[in-house]
């Protein structure tokens, strides 16, 4: 097949540190690379994804970048996977999905979530889900564990960062904390009286650090109290050998864990008594085997593959009356 990435002009493809969305387009771009599609790839100037052809935007104008991947886009393409948005709202007259890895979204004909739980929840069963997944050799598994346990995320009430160090200060557990702080006041309120030379406060981390981090702790403690739309750090946590616990009502949480049911937890006195007891939480190997069947970017690849060839052979597809594409 003949296939565009289109990815958009924030952050590179892939991202150095934080940035899902652009990760995954670098994972989808050079599997399907790897398996004799053709890929072309509008992508930020700085990219290093391979593919067949790389494209680098001219401008941060949305209306210029779309003038630009019409005039760019290849002859014969059979597809286009649209994350970024602008393309699949201008209804090409190519089969065209939009990824979104948030809520929802308006304005396109085949949205595709990361989660059956955001589908269902806010996209209204419209369109369809595939969930994330991430390059096995890219996390570095342990077998032997440290005692102490993490947080990873962005520091936030969302995403529970208090309610890790509730459950470290319970088990008498270290505790290191680590990600971007997203609500400086929350930081300062809820989290900086608490740190101490037990429950450390390490910044925002990537690559080998990241790493470090995933592959030592005892498990991880993924918080998130929000409709989480997926949970990149559980299957990152697990591909490092590492349990993830996370709560039931954590949007997809239960959905990516189903697997796993005993890392999810009903309330932060479940989480307590799981990290309590590492020994009865899977094994390494199980963590990382259960990844590499349900969520490595083989297994999204494949999953996406077969969402493309449904779509062209269904004639799902379908020109509007309002498509804009030829008004560019």
């Amino acid at each position: 097949m003949r296939i565009a990435q289109i990815s958009n002009n924030t952050i590179p493809v892939p991202p150095k540190d934080y940035g899902g969305t652009q990760r995954e387009v670098y994972y989808l771009t050079e599997e399907l690379l790897r398996r004799g599609h053709k890929v072309y790839l509008f992508a930020k100037k700085g990219t290093t994804a391979r593919s067949t052809k790389t494209f680098y935007y001219p401008s941060n104008d949305a209306k210029e970048q779309l003038a630009f991947i019409k005039k760019n886009l290849p002859d014969g393409i059979d597809f286009i996977h649209d994350h970024y948005g602008i393309v699949a709202k201008a209804n090409p007259p190519i089969p065209t999905i939009r990824s979104s890895h948030s809520k929802g979204v308006t304005g396109v004909q085949i949205p595709v979530y990361v989660s059956k739980k955001i589908w269902s929840k806010y996209g209204d069963k419209k369109g369809f889900f595939v969930h994330n997944g991430i390059r096995m050799k890219d996390y570095t598994f342990r077998k032997k564990k440290k005692k102490h346990l993490l947080f990873l995320g962005r520091i936030m009430k969302e995403k529970g960062t208090h309610l890790a160090i509730k459950v470290a200060k319970k088990t008498g557990k270290d505790l290191i904390l680590a990600g971007p702080i997203h609500d400086n006041k929350y930081f300062k309120s809820k989290i900086q009286p608490h740190l101490n030379k037990h429950i450390r406060y390490v910044g925002p981390v990537g690559g080998r650090k990241k790493q470090q981090l995933l592959s030592e702790a005892s498990c991880v403690l993924f918080t998130s109290t929000w409709d989480e739309p997926f949970g990149l750090v559980l299957i990152e946590a697990m591909a490092c050998g590492t349990p993830a616990l996370g709560f039931k009502k954590g949007g997809a949480v239960p959905e990516v864990l189903k697997g796993m049911p005993e890392l999810i937890c009903k309330n932060t006195k479940s989480m307590i008594a799981k990290a309590n007891h590492p020994k009865k939480l899977p094994s390494a190997r199980a963590c990382r085997r259960y990844v590499k069947t349900n969520f490595s970017d083989r297994a999204m690849t494949s999953k996406f593959l077969k969402l493309y060839k449904k779509i062209i052979k269904g004639k799902q597809y379908k020109l509007s009356k309002q498509s804009t594409w030829n008004e560019i």
